[in-house]
C-alpha cells in the first residue's frame, strides 16, 4: 500500500475539559501540521470522523474533497484506509483525517436526536430494534458476547479482570492517561459494581473529552516530509452483518477477513508482529480478538493475558497506553495514535524495544443492530 502517516495531533484527553468538539479538532489538526511541518493549503482532502461540514470553515481548510465517516469505532481506522484510496485514485496527495468529541462537556446545541427543543432519548443509541425492547448501548452487546464467551469456553470474570489489570498497570506509568499512577488488582476489579452483568466498572471504559488527527500522503511524498513516517504496509475491512441471520452475532468481531487483507498486503505474518493496539472500550474485546487474529486458540484468551503474553515483556505487548480502558477514549484514534507513537519509538512511557510492525484495529457498530460489528485492521511499519 502507497500510503504513510507523516503527522499526528493529540490533545489532552480527559473528562470535563469545557472544550467543544469542533474546538478539539482545531486544535488536533494544529497539532498534526505542526508536527508534519505542513501548512493549511498542502491539506487537499479532509475526512471527518463523525463530524459535520462546518467543520471546514471553522478549520480554515479548502479541500478538493471533504467526507463524513461513520462505522462506528471502526471509522478512525478505516479513515486512513480512505486517505490511502483517495491518494490513489489523484483526489488528493494529503489527507488529513480528523476527531474530536467532548462526550462529558456538551454543547447546547440541538442534536439530531432532539424533538422540540427537548432531548429525547440517549442520542446515537436510541435506534435499532433492540432498542425497543430495552437494550440500550454497547456495554448490553458486549456484555452478551462476554456472557457467551463464558457459556463456550469457561471464561470466567477474573479472566476478563486481568485483561483491565494489565492495562492499567500500562496507564499507570503513562502522562495523561485516566489511570496514570492508579494501578488496580484483580481484586479490585472483583469488588467493582456490576454495569452489564458480567461486566463489572472496571471492564468498561468511559468516553473522554479529546481531539485526534493523522496527516496521509503518498509514501514517494513523506520520505520528502519527514524522516519519521509511518508506513501503512497493509490495511483490510470487514462486517460481520453475516453473523445477525446465522445466530453468531455474539460470538465472533469477524476478525478474519480484515485480517488476512491487512497482513497479507503487508507481506507479513502474524509472528512478525512487534506490538498490537487494540479497539477494546470492553474487557471481553481483548480476548476476542487476540483469539480471533491468532495470538492464541479459541477460548484460550484468558489464560494468554494471564501468562503476561500482552504485557511489557509478553510475546505480544498489547495496548502499551492503557487503550481505551484506561488510557483515554478517542474510539479507534485510541490505538490508531499508540501504534504512531510505538512506531516512532516515541511513546511517552511502555515503548517496545525497537519494534518493526504494529497491528491497529477498530470495531464498532453495535449502537442500532446489534452485534453487526464492523471491523479494520491496518498493519504500520516503522521506517526508523
Amino acid at each position: 500500500m502507497d500510503a504513510s502517516i507523516v503527522g499526528m495531533g493529540l490533545t489532552e484527553q480527559g473528562r470535563h475539559l469545557g472544550v467543544s468538539g469542533r474546538e478539539l479538532r482545531r486544535q488536533a489538526l494544529d497539532l498534526a501540521l505542526a508536527d508534519a511541518g505542513l501548512g493549511r493549503s498542502e491539506i487537499d482532502g479532509y475526512i471527518m470522523v463523525g463530524a459535520s461540514f462546518e467543520d471546514l470553515r471553522y478549520l480554515g481548510l479548502s479541500p478538493g474533497f471533504s467526507y463524513s465517516l461513520m462505522t462506528g469505532g471502526t471509522s478512525p481506522t478505516a479513515s486512513v484506509l480512505v486517505a490511502a484510496g483517495a491518494i490513489a485514485t489523484g483526489q488528493a496527495t494529503t489527507v488529513a483525517c480528523l476527531y474530536g468529541e467532548a462526550y462529558s462537556s456538551p454543547h447546547k446545541k440541538l442534536s439530531p436526536h432532539t424533538e422540540n427543543g427537548t432531548e429525547r432519548d440517549i442520542r446515537a443509541y436510541s435506534y435499532g430494534y433492540p432498542y425497543l425492547y430495552g437494550m440500550v448501548g454497547p456495554a448490553a452487546t458486549y456484555a452478551l458476547a462476554a456472557r457467551r464467551h463464558m457459556e463456550l469456553y469457561g471464561t470466567t470474570s477474573e479472566d476478563l479482570g486481568r485483561v483491565a489489570v494489565v492495562e492499567r498497570e500500562y496507564a499507570s506509568t503513562r502522562p495523561g492517561a485516566q489511570g496514570y499512577k492508579q494501578p488496580i488488582t484483580l481484586d479490585d476489579h472483583q469488588g467493582s459494581r456490576m454495569i452489564v452483568d458480567p461486566l463489572r466498572l472496571l471492564d468498561c471504559s468511559r468516553p473522554t473529552d479529546g481531539g485526534a488527527a493523522v496527516i496521509v500522503t503518498s509514501t514517494e511524498r513523506a520520505a520528502d516530509i519527514t524522516d519519521r513516517a509511518v508506513s501503512v504496509l497493509g490495511g483490510g475491512t470487514s462486517h460481520a452483518i453475516e453473523t445477525w441471520w446465522n445466530g453468531t452475532m455474539f460470538e465472533s468481531m469477524n476478525v478474519g477477513r480484515a485480517a488476512r487483507t491487512a497482513l497479507g498486503q503487508a507481506g507479513v505474518d502474524l509472528e512478525d508482529i512487534d506490538t498490537a493496539q487494540l479497539y477494546a472500550p470492553f474487557t471481553i474485546a481483548v480476548l476476542m480478538q487476540l483469539e480471533e487474529y491468532g495470538f492464541c486458540a479459541p477460548g484460550e484468551g484468558g489464560e494468554f493475558v494471564a501468562a503476561g503474553h500482552t504485557g511489557p515483556n509478553g510475546s505480544i505487548p498489547t495496548n502499551t497506553g492503557g487503550g481505551q480502558l484506561s488510557g483515554f477514549y478517542a474510539t479507534g484514534f485510541t490505538p490508531l495514535s499508540e501504534g504512531i507513537l510505538q512506531m516512532r519509538g516515541q511513546a511517552p512511557s511502555s515503548q517496545i524495544d525497537d519494534p518493526k510492525t504494529c497491528l491497529v484495529s477498530g470495531s464498532g457498530g453495535n449502537g442500532g443492530v446489534q452485534g453487526s460489528w464492523s471491523h479494520a485492521s491496518l498493519v504500520l511499519g516503522a521506517t526508523r
